[in-house]
């Protein structure tokens, strides 16, 4: 009797960074295969100009995953088939450039604009969801010149960002795409493909890869609340230049609202709904279910002034008011909290002389506030703005904007 070969093979093991792509016109159903130039890089004539994403922070994860269905009878104890109910198929990696544009296509449903001296996305009230074609594109381990290529034909961005305000660690963010169906395409290669290159890839004319330092953020930042908040002529906070705090013309009631005891974070989450129907085993389209903002922070300073904004539903008095010995917050009985704008100033790493800024025109404070009294540690308390929208502002900025100076 012969034995029967086992399938081992070292060279089939794939290990390797990769690179994110929104591919401009995604490969047809005839070659669903994602066209590659000599360097690895999308061809830019069959695919148009590509958008590179970026650096990435850690590993590019490809998960395409099928619900089966088992079917059971009565008479035996154990299913004897199974059929396919629901079919998954995300992209997702942790980004390591924070800068505006990559910000709006990892939110999907911000918007984008650069001018004389800045870059910014805006978000809140915008109801289309736009659907790129994501590649994600990996090197072999065993050549230089051959490729692992997992394509999304159709992706929703579904992750939002999280920028990071702080000294200890640079700001990066989880970027993460769901594909669903086209309906175009031929039945059994409607979502996605995942193929790998056999020869070496050659011609073709390379898409530009994204890759600046520069655009990875880290550094404290300062809280403040801006007052009065930015216009929809104005969606930026505006910054005197020399200091890039607000400015006293443009917000003359602006506060600092003190140290903070470490990093400032702003997330944008989306809630993307899917349109399933039960005749394909994938999404067919998407939709914005909700937008969630936030600022947050922990604070140093326990200043009853500062408390007050924090508790957002209490009463601050004191700062000249008679009598001036004291000053107090009090609480109890507030129905109604105050809705204010903050936003979250920082200098850039790569160029300290200009500034990023995230900003919710309207937020309530959900945090509360804690008083620490101890020998062993200071007070401090966590301090949590949440974002509401402003239904008179323009659809697309009616929550807020991440803006930099360029």
């Amino acid at each position: 009797m012969a034995g029967t070969a086992k399938d081992i093979s070292v060279n089939e093991i794939h290990q390797g960074p990769g690179d994110l792509w929104v591919v401009t016109t995604p490969p047809v159903d005839g070659t669903p295969r994602l066209t590659l130039a000599s360097d690895g890089t999308p061809d830019s004539v069959t695919h148009g100009a590509c958008v590179h994403l970026g650096a990435i922070q850690s590993a590019i994860t490809t998960s395409v995953k099928g619900k089966i269905g088992l079917i059971e009878l009565d008479q035996y104890d154990a299913p004897f088939d199974g059929f396919a109910t629901d079919l998954e198929a995300s992209i997702e990696a942790e980004m390591a450039q924070t800068e505006a544009a990559k910000l709006q296509r990892a939110l999907g449903v911000g918007t984008y604009a650069t001018g004389a001296g800045y870059k910014h996305v805006t978000f809140g009230g915008t109801l289309a969801v736009p659907t790129p074609c994501i590649a994600a594109i990996s090197q072999k381990r065993i050549s230089g010149t051959k490729y692992i290529v997992a394509t999304l034909f159709k992706a929703a961005a579904v992750g939002g960002f999280q920028v990071i305000f702080g000294r200890a660690k640079s700001s990066n963010y989880k970027l993460k795409f769901q594909g669903f169906s086209d309906l175009a395409r031929t039945a059994g290669k409607q979502v996605g493909i995942v193929h790998e290159t056999l020869t070496d890839a050659a011609g073709g004319t390379p898409c530009a890869k994204d890759f600046s330092v520069a655009e990875i953020y880290q550094g404290p930042g300062d809280l403040w609340l801006i007052d009065p908040a930015p216009t929809d002529a104005a969606v930026r906070v505006t910054l005197d230049p020399t200091t890039l705090t607000p400015d006293s013309t443009a917000h003359a009631n602006a506060k600092h609202l003190g140290a903070t005891a470490g990093e400032i974070s702003f997330t944008v989450t989306p809630k993307i709904g899917f349109i399933r129907m039960d005749q394909v085993d994938a999404a067919v389209d998407v939709f914005v279910e909700s937008l969630e903002a936030k600022i947050e922070a922990e604070m140093n300073q326990s200043e009853m002034q500062k408390l007050a904004r924090a508790l957002g539903i209490g009463t601050y008095l004191g700062d000249g008011v008679p009598p001036t010995s004291w000053k107090q917050v009090t609480f109890g009985g507030t129905d109604q909290p105050p809705a204010i704008c903050i936003a979250a100033i920082a200098k850039k790493r790569s160029d300290t002389t200009k500034a990023a800024v995230a900003c919710l025109y309207k937020v309530q404070s959900m945090g509360g506030i804690d008083i620490t009294m101890s020998r062993k540690k200071a007070s401090t308390y966590k301090v949590s703005f949440s974002g509401l929208l402003d239904p008179t502002r323009i659809a697309g900025k009616q929550i807020g904007v991440f803006h930099e100076m360029i």
